[in-house]
């Protein structure tokens, strides 16, 4: 590995470490989503990497549904609520999509979901103060 390489790599862990939860939720959730835009694009040529692609997108709910129903979690009961639910549709719309063999049905309502989420985490991140 080259010089330039190891210093990026390293720059990224030291980021990543000093990066506020609400920071790496955010860099994460926006990897997933970028993956889904690009495999729904390529669909008809690499299903494999479509489902991959919501695979990956649906775990990351998965751990949010279990974080919020948790009873540490310190988020307002409202808001916990709301993101099970999206975690709920988010489920079920990955099913029917990976069920949907003619291709009638998109990712644009999981896609969405996930932009605005990670516009509210800037948000959030952007109100705290210095």
């Amino acid at each position: 590995m080259s010089t330039s390489a190891l210093a990026r790599n390293a720059y990224h862990e030291s980021a990543r470490s000093t990066a506020s939860p609400r920071a790496v939720e955010r860099q994460l959730l926006s990897k997933l989503t970028t993956a889904v835009v690009v495999a729904q694009k390529n669909r008809e040529d690499d299903p494999a990497a479509f489902a991959r692609a919501l695979g990956k997108n649906l775990e990351f709910w998965n751990v949010v549904a279990v974080d919020v129903a948790s009873e540490s979690n310190q988020l307002p009961a409202e808001l916990r609520s709301q993101l099970f639910y999206l975690f709920e549709f988010t489920q079920h719309y990955t099913r029917k999509l990976l069920a949907d063999e003619d291709h009638s049905l998109d990712a644009e309502p999981l896609i969405d979901i996930n932009q605005n989420i990670i516009r509210g985490l800037q948000g959030a991140e952007d109100a705290k103060p210095a």
